[in-house]
């Protein structure tokens, strides 16, 4: 089940979102459309997502894992064969949505439901980064393979191609879901998914009754926070390639830089996921949190020069370990905060607003373009959020740990008061 998971990850984020980057020039070139207009496409996406996510666990809980990913992986056909013949803007904002749905259903908050299904409570953390990691091994493949297809010399509509051949991966990955998913494992009870979840550290808390969580101020900080991270980390993979072309990179260096980056993604979330079994969620984060700052001023720098292309090269490791705040770290951050009791509810809730951030990053990136000509502001507007956001994280984590304390502690007293009535 984790390799199967694993595969999904691989072809759904690795294939259909990863490797997005490298069409944006590709089809505003050749269809002549403006960038800004285009990046709508990933708006209707990530709206769509924000929606779908709001619903994860009432749909997960009546339909289970698997008709949803089996749905999920149909939405994605259908958005790459759509994109492969579209040559109206109104074509891909169509496939966008369609694209939203398929990848609500395929990865980040999916898999953490299938993780803490399948997985014994010591290790969720592990597995769930390497399980995500697959995001990074399918981009560096599906920029390698895609690159040359897209950009194919004297072809301006080698992107078509490139999507037909996404449709097929896809259709192939959909028949070993369909032949070998199991929702659950043999003989495990038949039990809603709210009521299996566990925190991904070995020493889960029992939570707090949803109804509490939404008086907390400092759950809409976390919203908040969270929708900022969505912004920024989309602004950054959204335009970094765009970025690299304007600055006349070549084209085939920029893919493997790329490449580069998606195989560190794959090590950084499953260290992320380990390190938070270390070291718990504050020291995990603020890596995470620094690194996307660094990552992002870095870019400014970024010039088609030998000092520019290392930077290039070296900035990519800090964008790697900053990329599972948009996916590792959102089930740790539904559980770590708000505990088990409602965590289906909370991380599809961390999702959509992580979802929501995404829907405005790249159109607001290239918003920016159209009107400065490049995406340096861009990147500077998108470091001071990642400011904000590392102070606020930190007023967050401390008012969640004193409201767990607090739960703990009249836990453990009522236990005692129970072993005393029936001692």
């Amino acid at each position: 089940m984790i390799v199967l998971c694993f595969l999904i990850v691989c072809v759904t984020l690795g294939l259909c979102s990863s490797g997005r980057t490298m069409y944006l020039t590709a089809i505003t070139d050749a269809l002549g459309f403006k960038r800004s207009a285009f990046s709508l496409n990933d708006t209707f996406r990530f709206v769509t997502t924000t929606v779908v996510s709001l619903f994860f666990g009432p749909l997960v809980n009546k339909f289970g894992p698997k008709k949803l990913i089996c749905a999920g992986f149909i939405c994605l056909i259908a958005f790459a064969l759509i994109n492969s013949v579209a040559t109206e803007l109104w074509m891909f904002y169509v496939g966008g949505v369609l694209l939203g749905v398929g990848l609500a259903w395929t990865t980040t908050t999916m898999m953490s439901a299938v993780v803490n299904i399948w997985t014994k409570e010591e290790h969720k953390g592990k597995v769930t980064g390497a399980i995500l990691s697959a995001n990074g091994f399918g981009g560096a493949v599906a920029v390698q393979i895609l690159t040359p297809i897209i950009f194919e010399e004297g072809n301006p509509f080698g992107y078509r191609n490139s999507y037909t051949l996404v449709a097929i991966v896809l259709a192939a990955v959909l028949a070993l879901v369909i032949i070998f998913f199991r929702d659950k494992p043999k003989g495990a009870e038949n039990v809603k998914i709210e009521k299996k979840q566990k925190k991904a550290r070995g020493r889960g808390w029992v939570g707090m009754e949803y109804k509490d969580i939404l008086k907390k101020p400092y759950f809409y900080l976390a919203c908040i926070c969270i929708a900022f991270t969505g912004m920024a980390l989309q602004g950054l993979g959204g335009i970094t390639v765009p970025h690299m072309y304007d600055l006349g990179i070549d084209k085939q260096l920029v893919a493997t830089i790329s490449s580069f980056s998606s195989i560190v993604v794959m090590f950084t979330k499953f260290l992320t996921g380990f390190i938070y079994d270390k070291k718990g969620i504050k020291v995990t984060m603020n890596i995470c949190l620094a690194c996307s700052f660094v990552s992002l001023i870095a870019l400014v720098f970024v010039t088609n020069t030998p000092f520019g292309i290392v930077l290039a090269f070296s900035r990519m490791v800090f964008a790697a370990i900053a990329l599972p705040l948009e996916t590792v770290m959102l089930p740790l951050y539904a559980s770590e905060l708000f505990g088990n009791k409602n965590f289906s509810n909370i991380v599809g809730i961390f999702s959509a607003v992580n979802y929501a951030g995404f829907a405005f990053g790249a159109p607001l990136a290239n918003a920016i373009f159209d009107i400065f000509g490049n995406y340096n502001y861009a990147f500077i507007l998108f470091a001071a959020l990642m400011i904000f956001v590392t102070i606020t994280m930190q007023f967050v984590v401390r008012a969640a740990r004193k409201d767990r304390k607090i739960i703990e502690e009249a836990e453990a007293a009522l236990e005692a008061t129970e072993s005393e009535v029936v001692a």
